[in-house]
């Protein structure tokens, strides 16, 4: 019985060890993170929206709207025109 917990220590012991070291080279260094300095919004960025925080955005607001010809069909026009209402800038 006390080999049989032995083998079973020295088991736990190696799958421990082997999973330590796996997890240390597969970890991330910290310098591959994005820094709150980084995020930050002081950056001149050049669009801005218009909520009243005023923070500028990282990607521009452009609506895309695609259709299989050049004319949109009416049933979809309210949709489009409603788009364009809540988003004016």
């Amino acid at each position: 019985m006390h080999i049989l917990l032995l083998l079973l220590g020295l088991f736990l012991l190696g799958t421990v060890l082997v999973l330590s070291s796996i997890s240390y080279y597969l970890s991330i260094p910290d310098v591959a993170y994005i820094s709150e300095e980084e995020l930050s919004p002081t950056q001149n960025l050049p669009y801005q929206n218009s909520s009243q925080t005023q923070k500028p955005e990282r990607i521009p607001r452009i609506i895309h709207q695609t259709w299989k010809s050049e004319t949109l069909p009416e049933k979809w026009k309210p949709v489009s025109e409603g788009c364009r209402t809540l988003m004016p800038d």
